[in-house]
C-alpha cells in the first residue's frame, strides 16, 4: 500500500489535470460558440443588407411608376379640359342640358326631408 502522502499527491495531480482539461474544454466550447455567433451575425447582416438594397430598388421603381401615372393623368386632364371647352363653344345648350340632368340625378339621390307631425 502507498503511503498517504503519495496518494494525496496523486489525487492532487489528477484533480489538477482534470481541472486543466475542464478549463480547456470550456475554452474550446466558448470559442466554438463565439464562432457560431459571429457566423450568425454575419449572415443576418448580409440578409439585412440584401433586404435594404431590394427595398431601395422597389421604392425607386414605385417612384418612377407614380411619376409616369402622374404625367399620364395630367395629359388626360388637359385633353378632357380642352374637349369640355370645345363642347361648350360648339354646343352650349347641350352642356347646360347635361348639367341640369346631372343636377336632377343628384337631387333624386338626396334623402327626402322630414315632415313635422
Amino acid at each position: 500500500m502507498k503511503p498517504f502522502s503519495e496518494t494525496a499527491s496523486d489525487a492532487r495531480a489528477k484533480a489538477s489535470e482534470l481541472a486543466e482539461k475542464t478549463a480547456e474544454n470550456a475554452r474550446l466550447t466558448a470559442e466554438a460558440a463565439k464562432a457560431r455567433i459571429q457566423d450568425g451575425y454575419g449572415r443576418a447582416r448580409a440578409v439585412t443588407e440584401d433586404f435594404a438594397h431590394k427595398a431601395s430598388e422597389q421604392a425607386g421603381v414605385a417612384r418612377e411608376a407614380a411619376g409616369e401615372v402622374y404625367e399620364k393623368g395630367k395629359v388626360q386632364a388637359k385633353r378632357a379640359n380642352s374637349k369640355l371647352k370645345e363642347a361648350a363653344e360648339k354646343q352650349p345648350m347641350a352642356l347646360v342640358a347635361g348639367a341640369v340632368a346631372i343636377g336632377a340625378l343628384l337631387g333624386s339621390l338626396l334623402p327626402k326631408g322630414r315632415k313635422d307631425d
